[in-house]
Parts: structure tokens; sequence; C-alpha cells
């Protein structure tokens, strides 16, 4: 594993170069928008998440009632985030003098008894910016008691129907609040609300931004020219008057789309996709390359372009359902939205992603990553912070104590390197990427040894895992631009014969040139493959939604085969070939490691499957029905029998470990495996013995067993899902699969 430690190093010199610190007075840290956001003239990456719960009946931020706020702030800065995206209601505002919190637990949280909830958020903004988190506020609802009829435009309104179903006509209508009084949120009182706002925080140095409405729908349109349903001209209007009564505002404005415009859509180009509509609420910016935004006074380097985006588990799009689904996603995105900067040359943020790790919804969560990463639009806020565990958009807690490591793994690998903000004093420190100047890059060798492992396990035998290893070596020395990189992703068995799942990532690593095209060649012709374009000669080239392969971008895909395989990546300038297969597997050291033990064998007995989780032994486990598995320090004890009718198998791998209270945990990411090939399974009862946590992406039954999750109603033969926990290190976690049907 020498070379791997290396190769880790190498990454953290590079990004190093990228990491410039600059100290500004607090009073003059500025944020704008050219294609990138700007902090006081240095490019800034973002990453982050929403904590929602003001926009709700509670009036207040979720999870005050289990933690104290400033153990749930050093939880946000801990994960990486460096932006809190807070939504609200209206109402909190207009009646601040009226609203208090009501899910705070004051015992735990001494100094918000008594606050109102505009206090409350007063509090929040004082500890956080403590902490080098920067706040965005959100207008999510006008009154709580909208939250489930979500306002269709920026001010409250009723609608006249046509024959079709669809609202074409809006006209105001008033709202009742909690006291029964039905209020009016007209134009005006949504100025006033954000006028309200701005100028009670724009003296906060982490008053990073005002999300202007969210998610406007039908009847909403962009550059109709109606004026009692044109979203542009409405943000034009509020955005011109927030600047005009506070010139000292040195945030931004974040602007989203808008959804379906079933009558008469206005610009809108579906050339690339064949497919109109489709479009989220907030997230379609089609219309965009006719109508842009334009302030008064300059200000439009305070625009940000900001689409929301779903995958099946919200709503199932027709483009879901498509054969070719993920592959056909690029060019859908494409269309909605992924044009926006360069039409306007304004930066682009997605305010809202998420969605389960599994399934169909999973499939399109990584895709959605991918494409993020190739477009080069990594800023981002993910939904949410609260652990909305049953919902249709699971967060990144599991619990108020507890990441969901799987989910934090996918957004650091969006954005790996968000910008650092540091107070001290009078002043703000912060890391971001120059806009201008050299870039130094590591020098390193032309030869480079990455190790990695897989676990390939039989899902007939429940043979332990194989060691794998890949070897990846360039030319001569400047004769390479392009690399790339293979891990086994997945594997298992179809019919008796092994498949294996890989992600390629391909980098040009030039620091100055473009690469026109790439070929890359696998030894076995793939059955599946994505985020890649197959070329005449078999090869695989660049996905269609990259268009130009610039200096430095990186790019993955993935594909299915059976068996294993050696990949090369071919081009005029560079012929780098690594292979992947089976290899003799000497014992790595685990010291200091958490890991899973590995052991399963035919089976003699009839009781349920079992696996046991330990600290040391391979990295993954296999049961089979009927198995029981074990593991000691050191070795693992079998017992078996004969095989239940129950084909589930269940895969795990610990994800990483961490300190809590002077004891070592540890977060397990596990598999299920629908290993018939015919039966589809419409129920399981899965037992957790030992566990410090709820197992996420499950649903707890009644019984304390574990089944399906919500959004699952049958598992079909050969399906998998995604599932997790967090356990004691030095105490075994117990896994029984106690029937199926």
């Amino acid at each position: 594993m020498r070379p791997l430690s290396c190769v880790l190093l190498l990454i953290t010199l590079v990004c190093a170069t990228y990491a410039q610190q600059t100290c500004v007075r607090s009073d003059t840290l500025t944020f704008t928008s050219s294609d990138r956001i700007l902090v006081n003239g240095n490019r800034m990456n973002i990453k982050g998440v929403a904590w929602f719960g003001f926009e709700g009946g509670s009036h207040c931020v979720e999870g005050l009632d289990q933690r104290p706020l400033g153990d749930i702030l050093d939880l946000v800065k801990n994960m990486g985030f460096n932006i809190l995206r807070i939504p609200f209601a209206g109402d909190i505002v207009v009646s601040m003098d009226k609203r208090y919190p009501g899910n705070v637990n004051y015992g735990i949280n001494p100094a918000l008894q008594g606050k109102t909830s505009i206090q409350v958020l007063d509090e929040i903004f004082t500890q956080a910016a403590a902490r080098g988190i920067l706040i965005m506020l959100d207008l999510h609802l006008f009154d709580w008691n909208q939250y489930n009829n979500q306002p269709a435009l920026w001010y409250s309104n009723r609608c006249t129907y046509n024959s079709g179903g669809f609202c074409i006509k809006a006209h105001p209508q008033c709202v009742n609040n909690r006291e029964g009084m039905c209020y009016e949120y007209t134009e005006d009182v949504n100025k006033g609300i954000w006028n309200t706002l701005i100028a009670r925080y724009k003296s906060r140095w982490n008053f990073f931004a005002a999300d202007l409405q969210n998610e406007l729908h039908e009847p909403a349109t962009w550059g109709s020219g109606d004026a009692s349903i044109d979203y542009a001209a409405a943000v034009e209007r509020i955005s011109n008057d927030i600047f005009a009564r506070n010139s000292d505002y040195r945030g931004l404005v974040f602007v989203e789309g808008i959804g379906n415009v079933p009558i008469d859509p206005y610009c809108e180009d579906h050339a690339a996709t064949g497919q109109a509509g489709g479009h989220w609420w907030g997230g379609n910016f089609e219309p965009v390359k006719c109508r842009q935004l334009n302030l008064a006074n300059g200000k439009n380097n305070r625009l940000v372009y900001s689409p929301h985006v779903y995958g099946p588990s919200v709503y199932e799009q027709a483009y879901f359902l498509n054969p070719r689904f993920p592959s056909n996603m690029p060019a859908i995105w494409d269309q909605h939205f992924g044009k926006v900067r360069q039409w306007t040359n304004k930066a682009v943020v997605v305010g809202e992603w998420g969605g389960p790790s599994s399934g169909l919804s999973g499939t399109w969560l990584q895709s959605f990553a991918d494409y993020l990463i190739a477009r080069d639009m990594r800023d981002q806020f993910h939904w949410a912070l609260n652990p909305n565990r049953n919902s249709d958009t699971p967060g990144v807690l599991e619990n108020w104590f507890t990441p969901d490591q799987a989910r934090m793994t996918l957004i650091n690998k969006v954005m790996p390197n968000p910008t650092v903000f540091t107070p001290s004093g009078a002043s703000v420190c912060f890391t971001g990427t120059s806009t201008s100047g050299p870039v130094t890059v590591a020098t390193v060798a032309t030869t480079a040894t990455v190790a990695t492992t897989a676990a390939v396990t039989s899902a007939t035998t429940g043979s332990p895992a194989v060691t794998t290893a890949a070897t990846a070596t360039t030319g001569p020395s400047g004769s390479c631009i392009v690399s790339a990189t293979q891990i086994v992703s997945n594997s298992w068995q179809e019919g008796g014969r092994p498949v294996t799942q890989y992600t390629v990532t391909v980098t040009n690593t030039s620091p100055s040139q473009s690469v026109p095209a790439v070929s890359v060649r696998v030894s076995a012709v793939p059955s599946q493959y994505w985020s890649a374009t197959k070329n005449a000669d078999g090869t695989f080239g660049l996905p269609s939604f990259i268009t130009s392969f610039g200096p430095g971008q990186s790019y993955t895909w993935g594909y299915v085969v059976q068996g294993t395989t050696t990949v090369s990546v071919q081009s005029p300038a560079c012929n780098v070939g690594f292979s992947s297969g089976p290899a003799a597997a000497a014992a790595a050291s685990t010291s200091g490691r958490a890991t899973i033990a590995t052991t399963a064998a035919a089976s003699t007995s009839s009781r349920a499957a079992t696996t046991t989780v330990s600290t040391t032994a391979a990295t993954t486990s296999s049961v089979r029905p009927g198995a029981t598995s074990t593991s000691s320090t050191g070795a693992a004890s079998t017992t078996g029998g004969s095989t239940s009718s129950c084909p589930i198998q269940v895969t795990q791998s610990i994800s990483s470990t961490w300190q809590q209270s002077g004891q070592t945990m540890i977060s397990v990411n596990g598999v299920l495996r629908n290993t018939s090939p015919s039966q589809s399974i419409s129920s399981v009862k899965i037992r957790f013995n030992g566990l410090a946590s709820e197992v996420w992406s499950l649903t707890r039954n009644a019984d304390g067993t574990y089944g399906f999750p919500s959004w699952t109603t049958s598992f079909a033969p050969g399906g998998q899902m995604s599932f997790g926990y967090n356990a004691y290190a030095k105490s075994p976690v117990t896994i029984t699969v106690e029937s199926c049907m």
C-alpha cells in the first residue's frame, strides 16, 4: 500500500497549490458573481447544506430539542460545510414579535430561553460566524400552514384554471396566519420582508446571500411580459429595491428558476433531447437564453442562478423510465439549466439536490454528482442537514449526532476543497482559488503503482473476498497528458459466473493543453456502460455532456463486465494502460483500523443468516441464508447448515472510524442483494443487535426488525439496495435475516 500513500500525498500537494489565504477587514468582505462565485475577487468554493425548520409550525430550525445549538454548528463545521441555507416563512418576519420557537429544549439551550424566533436566528448568525460558517436566507413559504401547498409565485395568489387543469391566471389572495387573520402577501410585502432582514443582518460578515423565493411553478413564467406571472421582471423589481434601500449590502441575490410552462412556453429549446417539460419546481432556466436578468446600477454582479434538481424519489419524471437512463440525463440537465453560465457569464449554484442512496434514486444521485463534476458546477447546497430519514430526501445526518458517511462521501467528491473562513478579531481570513497568477504543480515520477482492493464474494459459496491489484504506468516524461484510474466498485455472481462493476476516472493532466478526444479500450465487451460515448471502433470516448476536455479536468464513467478486464487509454499523445485482475492477496496490516469480519460456508443448519461485525479481518462480509459467521480478533469461525429459501445476500464494509466520548466508533455501509435469478421479494425482516444508531435507508418495523425502505415496493431478482449504521468498534453487531417473502 506504500505507492497508494504516495499518490494521496501527491493529491494533497496539488490541492495545496490552490489554497491561498487572504485576510481582509470583516466589514469589507464582499461576494460577487462572474462565471463563478467570488469573495473579494477570489474564487470561492461552496459546500452548502439546508437546515430547515423556520418555515414550519415550530418557527425554528429543527434539532435544538436534541442538542445545543453550538454542538450542531460544530458538527456542520466538522463535516466541512461552509454555508447554511436557512429556509424561513415570511410570517416570522411580518409577526416577529409574536413568533416563538416551539421545539427548543431550554435545558440544553439556556441562552435561547425567552427569545423570539427571529432572535434565535440572530443567535445562529452569531455562533455560526464564530465557526466560520456563512448564512444564506431562503424565503421558502409565506406562512407555515402553506407547508403542503407551496406558493407558486412571489406573492400569495389563487388560480384560474383552464379546461386542461392548468393554472393560467393568478389573482392576489390572503393567507390565514396562526391568529386566524387573513394576511395578504403582496409584492410590496415581499420587498418589505427582504429589506427588514437585510437591514438586520447586512453588517454581519457571514451574511452570504438572499434566496429570493423558493421553487416557483405554474403559472409562473419567465419573460412572458404578463406582470402578474413574469418572474424575471419581478426579480428585477425586488432586487433593485433591495440594493436601492441597502446600498451597503455586500451579499448576493440567488434566483431560482420556474417550473413547467404548459401554455405557450417561452424560448424553450428541446432540440437536444426532443422532450418538453419535465422541469422541477425552481429548475427551469431554459428561457434565460432569450431573457437574461438586468439589474440597475451595475448590480448584475450580485446575481446567481440557482436551480433545484431531484430524482425519481421525489417524482417519477418520464425521462427516468427511458431505457438509456441514466446516460440520457446530462443532455436534459444541459437543456434545463446547464447552459446558463455560458449565456450569462454568471455563477450557477445548485440550490437543492438529494434523495435516497439506493435503487433508481441512488443511480440518479451518483449520475448527477458526476455531471456536476464534469461540468465544473461543483458549488451546491444539499437538501438537507436534518435527519429526515423516512422522507424522499434523507438528510446528511442519520440523527442529530451522526453523519451519513456514504452521503458525505458523495458530497465531498463533488466539492472536495470548500473555501474555509476563519474570523480573527476585526478581520476574516479565507482560503480560495485565485482568479489569476501562476499555479505550481508538484513534479512526480512517470511511473506510479496504485493498489486497489475489491470485495469479490461468491453468492453461491460465500467464499472470502479476493484482493485485486491495479497498476498504471505512463510513457516517457512529457509524452502522456491523459491518465486513467480504475477501481472495482461492485461485484456479484450471475448464473454462477463472476460479474464486476468498474468505475474509471480519466484526467487531463496537462497544465495548458486541451484534449479533443479520448479512446478508452476495454479488453472485454461491457454488458452495460454509462457516462461515456461508445466510438465506432468499440472504444469509449468523452461523454456527450463534455464538449471540451480542458487542462486539469476529470470525468468518471463506469461499466459492468463478466470476469475482470484490462483497460488502456489510447490517443496520439498518450498510451496509458493498467490492468485489474485477481492477484495473490498479501495480508495487509490492519493495525489501528476497524474492518469487518468475513466468513461464510456451505450451510448445514436451518438457522437464519447471521453476520457479525468485528474490528479485524477482511473488509467485507457475505451472508447466505442458513449460514452463521462470526469473528473475533485475528480469527474467524463458522458454523453452517442447510440453505434457507430466502435469497438475501448481505455485503458490508466499514466506511470510517472516529472517537466519541473516548470510544472508537465505526460507520458501516452495507448492501442487500436479491441473489435469486427469478424470485422477487416483497418484504424482509432483518434484525440488528448491538447498534449505536438507527439503521439508515431501511424502515424500522414495530417488532424492532428492519425492512425495505418506504420507496421500495418490490425487490427484483438481482436487485440491490444500500443501508448503513454506526456501532462501537469493541462491540460486535450481529445481523440476522429472519424472514422474507
